[in-house]
């Protein structure tokens, strides 16, 4: 008896699962890339919406070329499924501590920035009451060339 060409057995539907879950890292990278990007750069909500779009897109583009090279251009569900386990999972070890690690990166961004911002707002002070004369100066100049 031959089997069709689109009938896989067992074993083979197994290695395509399997292979579809690491799928799912490629996709969990791209998304720790993004909260990087939005980290250091802050974006608006309809940035983050089309990043997100993107994601999704590339995510399906990625299944169907993995039906069409591994699984004979046969799309079945379990290649979506097992891209998403494999992007939960990942998501849920080393997205986890890429997380963490984000969260302390922009708390330290955040500090630094305001501390430079304080010092640049402190140099600017005395830049500018060295070369701009504030009225008291200006009043207390005025009292010393009349009494002269």
């Amino acid at each position: 008896m031959e089997l069709s060409e689109q009938i896989f057995t067992i074993e083979q539907e197994t290695w395509l699962f399997l292979g579809s879950c690491l799928l799912g890292i490629p996709v969990g990278m791209l998304l720790d890339l993004m909260r990087l990007l939005r980290t250091i750069l802050p974006h608006h909500t309809a940035a983050v919406f089309l990043e997100d779009a993107l994601l999704i897109c590339f995510a399906a583009i990625l299944v169907q070329c993995y039906a069409t090279m591994f699984a004979r251009g046969a799309l079945r569900y379990y290649d979506a499924l097992g891209c998403c386990c494999g992007f939960l999972i990942y998501l849920c070890t080393v997205g986890a501590v890429w997380q963490r690690m984000l969260s302390r990166m922009r708390y330290g961004v955040h500090r630094f920035s305001d501390r430079f911002r304080q010092s640049c707002y402190r140099i600017w002070q005395k830049m500018q009451s060295v070369f701009v004369r504030s009225p008291e100066k200006r009043k207390n100049i005025r009292k010393r060339e009349k009494s002269t």
